[in-house]
């Protein structure tokens, strides 16, 4: 299936490349039909622009007209109008897109079709001030009550002489043309094949309006360009497309012409999709030998497979009761034949050895657990003892106010330690130390400070119930208690390549370097057996259970022992913890808990972040 997969993407991605190219070769070089386009719209605009010119050069040079702008009598100014309406209306008729005329002497002679007067007036300077037509940027002009996109054309007129006065300025005529019924009426190419062109002016305005950020964005790509500037390929109105600009110096504006995509690829999809079907077809006929593949070869295998996953994950026994059947090639039916004589072997052999270990383990197992419920149970009196005598000394000095409180603390260490699973995450162990911790800080009355370094990783990592708690108490009582000045007391926790790292450090007295010789000779000497499963066994030590001596004298307080012993029972040589001191320095202490293993006899929790 992979196999099919990769040559089916590979053969689509071969024809997808293909296509873009083309594509772009189409749109880069899709001139000719965007000319066709562009040539029929350039047609149609030189032909209103030559109408327009035509109205304002016979205005110009009739003399009824230079006789109306000099004439400043205003009886025969009303007379004269009248017959300029017969003209100018003559002129009009039939043309399209023509909004008003207007006519402005420069003696302060005026006249307008339409009332176009004042708005032709603000830009007047820059019609005076121009050789040859005058053409304005895209303008909005009200006519009729309706805001209408125009531009205005406009020229001077100069005296033809016969007054004596030979080209001299007489005024000048205006011309409103009506953009969109002039330049862009149904018969343009707008409608080719969703053909679009937008007219934009000397000032950046576009018209029709519409996707006016669209059309900007082409028009500064286009103008970035040297030279002859080609087809580009955008989209306009969330519609791709070749984009082009053309330049109209008649008008002093440039066109954008926008050819949809469909128009230009319509061919090219055909041919697109004809590949798609080829594609599809040679898949279909390639479906026979894959079969055959699959029947002889990758089916077999995948039953082999599922036999030996079953083997793997702890039910070898069970399956190995069953031959192990093969169809297909006559090579499968051999390795199947061997496979199954190989594993019979195997399972006699292994009956034989599960029912031989079977009562070692089960014996183990509850030597295991009595060690362990005897080193707990040395644990909890002793912490226990501490605390009431704390709690008395308070109450002796300060009165019964603080006894609640500690009362509480010790009611929440008490229920800790009695009460849930055997292994818990770190996160609880930590919350009975700073218990623990806010007891003796009573009891001390602020003789040390504690400061605690925590991993996000460490808190959620499994550790057995109370393996920390007495080594806070060992560093307190044979630390800091002793010592005259102020102390501090650190508690630290990290992973190191999947091992859980815990630190107890104390700034106290420290320890004389032959009593510390002592202390690592007993951890490095009492190390009891090895527990199974990452269970923590619960049996004591040999020598006690057989009536063996104590231990010749505790390592600065029992619990640090006890603790060192537990993480021997559940991890063997992988557990234990490091011991180091100075005397006048302080004491450090270091736990190492191999986290790969998952624990039994705790919460989900835990279980879970022990399996991680």
């Amino acid at each position: 299936m992979i196999a099919v997969a990769c040559v089916l993407a590979v053969m689509l991605l071969i024809i997808y490349s293909l296509y873009e190219q083309t594509s772009r070769i189409v749109i880069r070089n899709n001139s000719q039909y965007t000319e066709e386009l562009v040539r029929k719209f350039k047609l149609g605009m030189s032909q209103k622009v030559d109408e327009v010119g035509q109205i304002m050069l016979n205005l110009g040079f009739d003399p009824f007209l230079q006789q109306y702008l000099t004439q400043v009598n205003p009886g025969l100014l009303y007379e004269m109008s009248k017959e300029l309406d017969r003209k100018i209306i003559s002129l009009k008729a039939g043309r399209q897109g023509i909004e008003d005329i207007v006519l402005i002497g420069a003696r302060g002679t005026k006249y307008s079709l339409n009332g176009g007067i004042e708005y032709v007036r603000g830009l007047e300077s820059e019609i005076v001030d121009s050789d040859g037509v005058y053409v304005s940027g895209l303008q909005k002009f009200s006519y009729s009550g309706t805001l209408q996109n125009v531009m205005v054309f406009a020229q001077n007129v100069y005296s033809d002489g016969t007054d004596g006065s030979a080209d001299k300025r007489i005024g000048y005529i205006a011309v409103i043309a009506n953009v969109e019924t002039m330049f862009f009426a149904s018969d343009t190419p707008q409608s080719e094949l969703g053909a679009g062109f937008y007219l934009i002016d000397r000032n950046g305005r576009t018209f029709p309006g519409t996707h006016a950020s669209d059309i900007a964005r082409n028009v500064d790509a286009l103008a970035r360009m040297s030279g002859e500037q080609p087809a580009v390929k955008d989209s306009i109105g969330g519609i791709k497309g070749s984009v082009q600009l053309h330049p109209l110096p008649a008008i002093r504006s440039s066109l954008l012409s926008f050819i949809p995509e469909e128009a230009l690829l319509a061919e090219l999809n055909k041919v697109r999709t004809q590949s798609v079907f080829i594609v599809l077809f040679a898949l279909i006929l390639m479906a026979l030998p894959f079969a055959m593949i699959i029947n002889n070869i990758v089916h077999p295998i995948q039953v082999l497979v599922k036999f030996i996953n079953s083997m793997k994950s702890g039910g070898a026994i069970r399956e190995t009761k069953n031959d192990l059947t093969l169809e297909g090639n006559l090579e499968m039916k051999v390795v199947a034949e061997k496979l199954n004589g190989m594993l019979n072997e195997l399972n006699s052999l292994a009956r034989k050895l599960v029912e031989t270990t079977t009562h070692l383990l089960e014996a183990e197992i509850e030597k295991e657990k009595a060690a362990s419920a005897y080193l707990r149970s040395q644990i909890n009196p002793h912490f226990l003892y501490n605390t009431l005598e704390s709690i008395k000394g308070v109450a002796l000095e300060l009165g019964a106010d603080r006894v609640v409180e500690m009362t509480k603390a010790l009611g929440k260490l008490f229920h800790y330690s009695i009460k849930g699973p055997g292994w818990v995450t770190l996160d609880r162990e930590l919350a009975a130390v700073q218990s623990y911790v806010f007891l003796q800080s009573i009891r001390f009355e602020d003789r040390f400070e504690v400061s605690y370094e925590l991993d996000e990783e460490a808190l959620k990592a499994p550790v057995m119930k109370m393996i920390l708690q007495p080594l806070v108490e060992n560093a307190i009582f044979h630390g800091l208690e002793p010592k005259t000045t102020p102390g501090r007391l650190l508690i630290s926790a990290r992973v190191m390549d999947d091992v859980l790292v815990l630190a107890v450090v104390d700034d106290g007295v420290g320890v004389e370097a032959e009593k510390l010789a002592g202390i690592r000779r007993q951890l490095a000497e009492r190390t009891p057996p090895l527990g199974r499963g990452g269970q923590e066994p619960d049996a004591p030590p040999e020598g006690l259970e057989r009536g063996g001596r104590e231990p010749a004298a505790p390592i600065e307080g029992l619990g640090v022992l006890n603790v060192h012993n537990r993480l021997r029972l559940a991890y063997g040589e992988d557990g234990g913890l490091v011991f180091d001191s100075e005397a006048g320095r302080g004491t450090r202490i270091v736990l190492h808990i191999p986290l790969h293993a998952a624990q039994t006899g705790g919460d989900i929790d835990v279980q879970s972040a022990s399996r991680r």
